[in-house]
């Protein structure tokens, strides 16, 4: 079957093949037919060789963990609800299902968790092979563009929810694919205002495109496009902390960027909330002001790995059922034989989704 690997230990180090075996699903296992998959700022970290990610990996590998498809062939005693044929995605987190996380509801939080295109073989073939407790039956009318990354799409509503939403002042910093699902989703969940701060200008550029396509019952000077760079920085942050009457009441951190966390924490009123989801290219990162920023303020800080299982799952079809338009995300569309010029783009970020197609579009 055709596959992306990540072929060898270094950045760009991947490798498309047409040689890779199939896998067979074995006991309680699904094998999928892969429509379509998305490409995810890990895959990036992967891509990069980052130090934050590559003690993980054991390449060779087929990597990747954003998927939709349908159901090719069923291992024994699988879930009876299952059929060849269904259209469906995958919690591409395998959970231990013993530990104290996964006995109170904290499943997302396992400490004995591997991920399915990091630990094992992910979903960049033509063919994955799943657990079939993870699968998640998908409404038959969803393109197969959205169901590509419904597993990225899951973090941005998980990050938005970890927060109260409707009539609050919200803040994301990195107007990255995430950041940008997570820009629809707390406009589509009816947030007072929104502030994108970035320091790239394309993204500040997309920004402002999304901006004036949405809905005329949207006020425009409810939602704010800051520039980050080192020249309007200051006047950014005055401005902001000014126009929200003391700062947001939440940031949405997607960047993982050293100075997006710190401007995060500077944005935010007292007693508010950061809430993390970018992960930085490194181990760590720097504050710039911890006692000024955390501790004289009340900052509330709130880490977020993966979705939550299965809640938002649920949620986030439920939001899409509802209305919720997330196809303008996707940037780029690519064939698996094309892989190279479309991970050149995303790790340059020159493009926000990249979904790409075993066969293409």
């Amino acid at each position: 079957m055709k596959a992306i690997l990540m072929a060898r230990p270094e950045k760009g180090g991947i490798e498309f093949t047409e040689k890779a075996e199939v896998p067979k699903p074995g006991f309680r296992e699904v094998l999928i037919r892969v429509k379509a998959t998305g490409m995810c700022g890990t895959d990036r970290h992967i891509y990069d060789w980052d130090p934050s990610i590559r003690d993980m990996v054991k390449p060779p590998m087929i990597f990747g963990h954003e998927f939709c498809g349908e159901i090719a062939e069923l291992g024994k005693e699988t879930n009876g609800s299952l059929k060849v044929g269904d259209f469906v995605s995958c919690e591409m987190h395998e959970v231990c299902g013993r530990c104290y996380q996964c006995r109170t509801g904290q499943g997302h939080l396992c400490p004995n968790t591997a991920i399915y295109g990091v630990h094992k073989p992910g979903c960049f073939a033509e063919y994955v092979k799943v657990p079939a407790s993870n699968v998640i039956h998908l409404p038959k009318n969803l393109p197969i563009k959205v169901g590509a990354f419904l597993d990225a799409l899951g973090n941005a509503v998980h990050t938005a929810m970890a927060t109260e939403i409707p009539g609050r002042n919200i803040a994301i910093t990195g107007y990255g694919p995430i950041g940008a699902m997570a820009a629809a989703v707390v406009e589509f969940c009816g947030a007072g205002s929104i502030t994108i701060a970035d320091v790239n200008p394309l993204a500040l550029e997309r920004a402002e495109s999304w901006k004036k396509s949405l809905p005329s019952r949207r006020k425009p000077e409810s939602i704010r496009i800051v520039s980050m760079n080192a020249n309007d920085r200051e006047t950014s942050m005055r401005r902001t902390v000014e126009e929200t009457n003391g700062g947001v009441d939440a940031v949405l951190e997607m960047s993982g960027a050293e100075k997006a966390i710190n401007d995060g924490l500077r944005f935010t009123r007292n007693g508010g909330e950061v809430v993390l989801l970018g992960l930085p290219s490194g181990r760590g990162i720097n504050l710039e002001n911890y006692k000024q920023d955390i501790i004289f303020r009340g900052i509330k800080l709130h880490g977020i790995i993966g979705r939550k299982m299965y809640d938002t799952w649920y949620r986030m079809l439920a939001l899409l059922g509802a209305g919720l338009q997330i196809e303008h995300v996707v940037t780029t569309e690519s064939s698996f034989a094309d892989c190279e010029e479309a991970f050149h783009l995303f790790s340059q970020g020159k493009t926000l989704k990249v979904v790409m197609y075993p066969n293409g579009k």
